[in-house]
């Protein structure tokens, strides 16, 4: 397809599209003159990835270039080990280190993930995205007692051991896109379910209907 019939398919402005291409977001089509391209299913595939990260996982353009590095790597190939991949694109996600953990202490949340008894490495790039969690409620003085925090944490760690399960049993041909999409949309989806859930919670106690019974959400 030409990229007025791509730009329509994806629902983008050809200027979008044309930009995407410029800046590596989408690849190259295959060149039928000096100034003209033939495209095919793939690129629409790409477009509609970029703007669903863009648009509902809100990652900025860094970030996925980041991802799609991450899922043109030969560590995301059918092949390569479940787990690697679902790191690799995890630490894309993740802000620069370097960027980070020189502006952040760190020191509060890495005493939180030793009380949980996680298996974190000291140079985490999520630990700095915690640190700034914790003093932003600090300095409003709101931080998470330890229940909440044990809350929090027990919901975290049974959604995350979906999260690696659904990748690990994931068909290879797809298993980097799943992990992707975990990594990025998941976030916004439990985002938006959680905020569901107090809206319920609110109604609920308002007409003190009482809601189902919770299952036992697994230890960290």
């Amino acid at each position: 397809m030409r990229i007025s019939q791509l730009s329509q398919a994806a629902d983008l402005p050809v200027g979008t599209v044309k930009f995407y291409l410029r800046t590596g977001l989408l690849h190259p089509g295959r060149a039928t003159s000096a100034t003209q391209a033939i495209y095919d299913e793939s690129h629409l595939e790409r477009l509609r990835l970029v703007r669903a990260l863009l648009e509902t996982g809100k990652l900025s353009h860094a970030e996925i270039q980041r991802v799609l590095a991450a899922l043109a790597a030969p560590q995301a190939a059918p092949e390569a080990a479940p787990l690697d991949t679902l790191e690799m694109l995890s630490l894309a996600t993740a802000e620069p280190a370097d960027v980070e953990a020189a502006s952040v202490d760190l020191a509060a949340a890495r005493e939180v993930v030793l009380q949980l008894g996680w298996s974190i490495s000291e140079d985490s790039p999520h630990l700095p995205a915690l640190a700034n969690a914790l003093s932003a409620l600090q300095s409003i003085g709101v931080a998470p007692s330890a229940e909440r925090m044990r809350v929090y944490a027990e919901a975290a760690s049974h959604v995350a051991r979906n999260d690696v399960a659904t990748v690990t049993e994931a068909d290879p041909a797809v298993r980097a896109l799943v992990a992707a999409a975990g990594t990025a949309l998941y976030d916004a989806f439990f985002t938006a379910l959680r905020r569901l859930a107090v809206e319920n919670q609110i109604a609920r106690q308002r007409t003190r209907v009482p809601g189902q019974r919770a299952t036992a959400i697994p230890s960290a």
